[in-house]
């Protein structure tokens, strides 16, 4: 029941890119401060946020990390439709790993590449504690930040590699995969995979991104290579 809970709160995590960062105000003490926050998952599946340093969010931050973070999945009734607050630690990512991060970072947000380099913006990942998933009318459940989290095992190289590869030999089948998701493309702008991880891949149209999800979990290259075909074969008939 709990691994079905934070599978469900991961997936919406996952695929909702922007959400709203509440931080605990410097200039009024003691009341939160909410600003929208978009935002990708890092290799150890925790937000990571492209901040300014003259944003208000940040100095916050700096003074006090800790902090909420809530994402709200699409849907007309705001009382039934899921969503999901992450309450933690939120703090500028290490020297050692911002390459890293901003490699994925940029894949989701190619325009933030501009702002890092050339305007003093900085990397913060939160690290959640607890988590209160709501489901929908009458589901509601709390989960420890460890239950939610995955890792991803095709971080690094390995997700490079296959999001280089089926942007560029594989284009039609990145079509295929939107119109099969629901989300059908026509014209420009050309599908681009951003990223894949165990569970998914999220493939950015324009400014907009979605993510469509594995019918099973991924843990290899070979795996992945494998769902992906079966994802490109589907609804179209058979050879003969």
């Amino acid at each position: 029941m709990k691994e079905d809970v934070a599978a469900e709160a991961r997936a919406l995590l996952l695929g909702a890119y922007q959400g709203v960062l509440s931080t605990n105000s410097g200039d009024m003490p003691g009341y939160p401060f909410g600003s929208v926050a978009p935002y990708c998952l890092n290799d150890a599946g925790e937000p990571v946020f492209l901040v300014s340093e003259l944003a208000q969010h940040t100095k916050n931050l700096r003074a006090d990390s800790r902090c909420s973070f809530i994402v709200i999945a699409g849907g007309d009734d705001i009382q039934a439709t899921a969503r999901l607050t992450l309450t933690g630690e939120c703090t500028p990512v290490l020297p050692e790993d911002v390459d890293a991060v901003a490699g994925r970072y940029y894949r989701y947000f190619p325009d933030a590449r501009d702002f890092h380099k050339t305007l003093d913006f900085v990397f913060f990942v939160l690290k959640p504690l607890r988590c209160r998933f709501i489901g929908g009318v009458g589901r509601i459940h709390w989960l420890k930040g460890t239950d939610l989290l995955m890792a991803n095992p095709l971080a690094g190289e390995r997700e490079a590699g296959i999001v280089g590869h089926m942007n560029s030999d594989h284009a039609d089948a990145l079509v295929h995969y939107c119109h099969q998701a629901g989300q059908p493309v026509y014209g420009d702008p050309a599908p681009v995979m951003t990223g894949i991880d165990a569970e998914g891949i999220h493939i950015r149209l324009g400014a907009r991104i979605v993510r469509i999800a594995f019918s099973l979990p991924v843990a290899t290259p070979q795996e992945a290579r494998e769902a992906l075909v079966v994802m490109a074969r589907a609804g179209r008939p058979e050879p003969s």
